[in-house]
């Protein structure tokens, strides 16, 4: 739960491929790399997203990580 928490706050409790926030929609945790393709469940693998993003990418994998994402996960 409080890897949970680090990754929201981490990401501005925004989500990072669309941008919304709550209340307007509600925040999961998504893995860059999907668990079934080897990812893990390091902070730098986890990303803020909406329930629909998360669910409109299902286990596809991220070809490039936004920069600024990628700064925040390895500052983290």
């Amino acid at each position: 739960p409080k890897h949970r928490f680090d990754v929201l706050k981490r990401d501005g409790f925004i989500c990072q491929y669309c941008g919304r926030r709550p209340p307007d929609v509600a925040l999961e945790i998504d893995h860059i790399i999907p668990v079934s393709s080897g990812g893990g469940n390091d902070k730098r693998n986890l990303i803020t997203a909406c329930c629909d993003c998360n669910r409109g990418k299902k286990a596809t994998s991220l070809k490039i990580m936004p920069p600024s994402v990628l700064a925040r996960a390895e500052a983290a």
